[in-house]
């Protein structure tokens, strides 16, 4: 899990120590982590459509959706101290971090209907062609698409400013 650490300046921090003293800062700050949270997915649902091409020659379509379930899984949800961005798809860390070449094939249940989807090829066809492709992903690898990376700095920003909101609120 990545942690990210918000910057205060010292006159906003002077300003939110004042507020310490009135009480209600811990459920003020829990608030602001959680709406922010709440504000993330859709900047980094953002971020998986502008997200570059996997093929190692930079070649292809950007956006790292195909079905949509891997831009409608990105989800926020409040923990004990704070809240947290995630999603549950099995190959989300392919997709942020990419596959080394020499790595196994991926399955052809994975392959095959994107090939059908993407090639509008039948069953039989998409089953011959599954092969080539996965042995190339094998061989060749795919780039990291860093969609969370890429809108981190976005996302701390809304956070921020959730946090900063909540906290002049309980003052």
């Amino acid at each position: 899990m990545t942690t990210r650490t918000l910057t205060f300046s010292p006159k906003q921090y002077a300003a939110h120590l004042r507020k310490l003293a009135a009480g209600g800062v811990e459920a003020a700050l829990k608030r602001g982590c959680v709406s922010g949270a709440a504000r993330c997915v859709p900047i980094v649902q953002r971020s998986v459509e502008t997200a570059p091409p996997a093929n190692p020659a930079g070649v292809g379509t950007g956006g790292a959706f195909n079905t949509g379930q891997y831009k409608r899984a990105w989800k926020s949800a409040p923990i004990p101290n704070g809240a947290v961005v995630s999603n549950d798809q099995k190959y989300a860390v392919i997709v942020e971090e990419g596959r080394r070449p020499g790595a196994a094939m991926p399955p052809d249940s994975a392959i095959r209907p994107w090939i059908q989807r993407r090639l509008g090829l039948s069953d039989k066809e998409a089953a011959s062609l599954s092969f080539v492709i996965r042995r190339a992903i094998s061989r060749r690898g795919l780039l990291p698409r860093k969609v969370l990376q890429r809108a981190l700095p976005e996302m701390d920003e809304a956070v921020l400013s959730e946090i900063i909101r909540e906290l002049e609120a309980a003052s």
